[in-house]
């Protein structure tokens, strides 16, 4: 290997620069290596696989992981958002369950939205949809 050439004030002489050695690997900085490139693995593991991240709001979205970034906001393609029901109809359904007169059903509302960027800052707890079928044995 050619060492790398340093052009030299004055009459248009060249130095050659010696090559730097990398310094030796500490065995801390290899473990946090390993425990870098094991995190990298399991998000590339993630990839277009579908996700819940559940919102300090209460909101939760569903959708296919597309990527994430230093901090922490994901992206996720063809999402949906769940958001729980108002305080309005809330009360109103505990008016009806008084009454007794129908079963109380509180659905959350669904809502697409395509490719959406969820920050990080907001994220409360995210999970992994994976059916019987899909898991490896």
């Amino acid at each position: 290997m050619e060492a790398p050439v340093r052009p030299e004030s004055g009459a248009g002489r060249v130095e050659a620069v010696p090559p730097t050695e990398a310094p030796a690997a500490s065995p801390a900085s290899t473990a946090v290596d390993t425990a870098s490139e094991a995190g990298r693995e399991y998000l590339r593991s993630l990839l277009n696989k579908y996700l819940l991240i559940h919102t300090t709001d209460g909101r939760m979205f569903r959708g296919e992981f597309m990527c994430t970034d230093p901090d922490y906001n994901i992206v996720l393609a063809h999402a949906t958002e769940y958001r729980q029901p108002s305080a309005r109809k809330r009360a109103q359904e505990a008016r009806q369950a008084e009454t007794g007169a129908t079963k109380v059903v509180l659905n959350m509302t669904p809502r697409y939205l395509g490719l959406i960027v969820v920050p990080g800052q907001h994220i409360v707890k995210i999970e992994l949809e994976e059916f019987a079928s899909q898991m490896k044995p």
